[in-house]
């Protein structure tokens, strides 16, 4: 599978939004940082008419979706000489791009992404959020599939992007989620196949059953991924960072064959290829693990 597009044939539909959106679901670290999320910016700081509320709110969302906003407090002062409540309430689409244009020590920013957070977090049925995993989905599936008529910088004007995200819901049948849910799937499905560290997974692409042969060594490769997705990322006991440390360990009495793998592969990818020969090894301790070559 090319990481820099979606599956050949791929096609959105209800049974992969389910999946997705109860992927994130499992994810702690996501629906965790969500809740808290919610509970900051509809409960503790509901109102914008505060510094000290829109610095924490400004913080919270700078941490956890690493939005890049170098100084918080100038991007807070913006925001509140917008006094913003009452059209957000409305759900004013001109509020994001005001909100984006931030003028830090004379040189005019654009926080865009950072900004549709902001007003999706505090009303998230009238505003999706942008993010860079959505925008290569739109883009890939208009290709493929024209929902509507739009160009790549179109996205970044707010009004046309909430078309293409309506556009989007409505050709591929997903009219019974929420704005919210759609954002979800979107950007879960984005960093699936488009994340910066490459397609992780070489084997598993979410099946229900195994697809390959029993005596088919992709056959264990799958499994392993599988449950690497099961038993790893949706831990709240390990992580990717965990066997991607692992597996430089590995490498320090590893034997020649091996270090060609790793050389091949990204560093979170030799890390999953570690947990299956774990796996594996566990079941097996007496087999040979050379088949893990192959990978």
């Amino acid at each position: 599978m090319n990481k820099k597009d979606l599956p050949q044939g791929y096609i959105p539909s209800v049974k992969e939004a389910e999946w997705f959106l109860n992927y994130w679901k499992e994810l702690l670290s996501y629906s965790n940082h969500e809740s808290s999320l919610n509970k900051l910016f509809k409960k503790l700081c509901a109102k914008n008419d505060n510094i000290e509320d829109i610095l924490i709110k400004c913080s919270s969302l700078n941490d956890f979706y690493s939005t890049n906003i170098f100084d918080i407090h100038t991007v807070a002062q913006h925001i509140l000489s917008l006094n913003i409540d009452e059209r957000l309430e409305r759900g004013d689409y001109s509020l994001v791009d005001e909100i984006a244009h931030v003028e830090v020590n004379g040189k005019d920013h654009f926080f865009y992404s950072f900004a549709t957070k902001y007003c999706s977090h505090h009303q998230p049925e009238k505003y999706a959020i942008y993010d860079n995993y959505v925008e290569k989905v739109l883009i890939s599936m208009n290709k493929r599939k024209p929902f509507t008529n739009f160009k790549r910088e179109d996205l970044k004007d707010y009004s046309k992007y909430m078309s293409v995200i309506r556009a989007f819901q409505q050709r591929f049948g997903l009219v019974q989620y929420t704005i919210k849910q759609l954002d979800q799937y979107l950007w879960q499905l984005g960093k699936w196949y488009f994340n910066n560290y490459g397609l992780i997974y070489k084997y598993y692409n979410r099946e229900d059953e195994n697809p390959y042969p029993v005596d088919d060594v992709r056959n264990k490769f799958w499994y392993g991924e599988m449950m690497f997705v099961t038993n790893v990322v949706k831990s709240p006991h390990q992580s990717v960072g965990y066997w991607k440390e692992e597996g430089k360990k590995c490498l320090k009495d590893a034997n020649d064959d091996i270090r060609k793998l790793a050389a091949r592969l990204t560093p979170e990818q030799f890390g999953v290829v570690v947990y299956i020969s774990s796996l594996f090894g566990k079941g097996c301790p007496y087999d040979g693990q050379e088949w893990i070559l192959e990978y």
